[in-house]
């Protein structure tokens, strides 16, 4: 009887350790791969013999140290191509302040979603007069809609977006009512419109409610052919007048696209967007000295501080 239960209990014992060895190897097998940093190249080393799921990507290099910039926002937010999102930094990400010209961004797609692009549109005496200097327009001069997209966009014509407002077929307050609707149907709830241009510093939002609303442009691939447009000649529909269009964004070398907005109150704004390695890389500054400079900062940072593929 002894015999049988000494031979009983020898199985037991071999089972318990077979289990225990197995489940070590398991665990082991079930560890996240983490990528190792070199401290002294900065460099992100991966282990080359597990591969990565691409989702995993950007992996953030530990190592080098958050931007600093001038700007009092700003944000660097990551858009997967299933539309997933990160960020990759933020300073101030929900402080209201004013975005200037910024604000032609919804005007552009209030206009994208509710005028023919082909209708014509007669410029007023209104327009014309209306705050800023650049993208002339002429009194009773005869435009595209989609040409007059181009003028406020390349140019940050306020005279441009003016006309679209004042004389479109939908009028100027409506159409603010449709501005400050659509910033609640995309949830921007740190956004309002007071006037199409920019022009009042009660035009307010957030770098993370305009970095959202930069996404949303990507239903729009005109809205980026316009921004990605360096320079343009546009001709008013009987050729008489002609706008040579010269691009605000200074910064079309590094990327896609990018918007710039500037008054006194809001002081210099801008958004850019870049693709990298399948991914969409949104910037938004708001309330700087150097907006240019920010952005070159936040941009170059994003590259080097993270593992894009």
């Amino acid at each position: 009887m002894n015999k049988y239960l000494t031979q009983i209990l020898v199985v037991l014992i071999m089972l318990v350790i077979a289990w225990g060895l197995f489940s070590l190897g398991k665990d082991n097998n079930d560890k996240p791969i983490e990528a190792s940093v070199q401290q002294a190249a900065g460099d992100i080393v991966l282990p080359s013999r597990f591969p990565i799921n691409e989702e995993y990507f950007p992996i953030r290099n530990w190592s080098i140290e958050e931007p600093e910039i001038n700007a009092e926002s700003g944000i660097i937010l990551n858009i997967k191509k299933n539309g997933k999102q990160t960020i990759l930094f933020d300073k101030n990400k929900d402080d209201v302040l004013p975005m200037a010209s910024l604000t032609k961004i919804m005007t552009a797609i209030i206009v994208l979603e509710n005028f023919d692009l082909e209708q014509i549109i007669k410029v007023s005496k209104e327009s014309v007069f209306a705050l800023g200097d650049k993208g002339h327009l002429f009194v009773g001069e005869e435009l595209k809609t989609k040409d007059l997209l181009y003028i406020m966009l390349i140019e940050s014509s306020n005279d441009a977006a003016t006309a679209l407002v004042l004389d479109g077929h939908i009028g100027y307050k409506e159409f603010i009512n449709l501005m400050n609707e659509k910033a609640k149907d995309l949830n921007l709830k740190n956004t309002y419109f007071i006037d199409p241009a920019g022009l009042s510093s009660q035009n307010i939002s957030s770098v993370i409610d305009l970095a959202n609303l930069t996404q949303y442009t990507l239903n729009y691939p005109i809205l980026w052919n316009i921004l990605e447009t360096s320079e343009i000649q546009i001709y008013s529909i009987d050729n008489k007048f002609e706008h040579g269009l010269k691009s605000t964004n200074i910064l079309l070398d590094i990327v896609n696209i990018g918007k710039t907005g500037y008054t006194n109150e809001a002081k210099g704004c801008m958004l850019t967007a870049s693709n990298i390695q399948d991914n969409y890389l949104i910037t938004v500054v708001l309330g700087s000295d150097q907006r240019e400079e920010d952005t070159k900062t936040l941009i170059t940072w994003a590259k080097q501080a993270y593992l894009w593929q």
